[in-house]
């Protein structure tokens, strides 16, 4: 039993792992205009949310979290990781920019993730 929980933390840990460089690279890269097929309003935001929804969720599976205390340092980790990689737009891209309504998106994914687990896992 141990050894098939093992195998899962470290599968999840390779998703995780894998999902934030995944992330970065996607908000670092120059993504040139595709045609819209369907307009969505704020479909870059719905992203950001999910995303960081995702990214939540995989690494306190990776890390096998348990206690509420090291889940909200997950979150702080996961918010964390979503200004640096606003400000390296900012910084870094000239055709991206930082938004602070991405950073919002990127904390309400990481807390919702947080609060929807919590119910779930009751």
């Amino acid at each position: 039993m141990k050894i098939t929980q093992h195998l899962s933390e470290r599968k999840f840990l390779y998703f995780a792992f894998f999902w934030s460089i995944f992330i970065g690279y996607i908000c670092l890269i120059t993504i040139k205009k595709t045609p819209t097929l369907v307009s969505i309003p704020f479909k870059d935001k719905i992203a950001h949310f999910l995303f960081y929804f995702i990214l939540f969720y995989l690494w306190k599976k990776a890390l096998n979290v348990k206690k509420i205390k090291n889940q909200i340092k997950i979150v702080f980790v996961v918010v964390l990781y979503g200004i640096i990689i606003e400000v390296f737009q900012g910084i870094f891209t000239s055709d991206r920019h930082a938004d602070i309504f991405d950073v919002l998106a990127n904390t309400l994914g990481a807390v919702s993730a947080f609060v929807f687990l919590r119910f779930v896992n009751k």
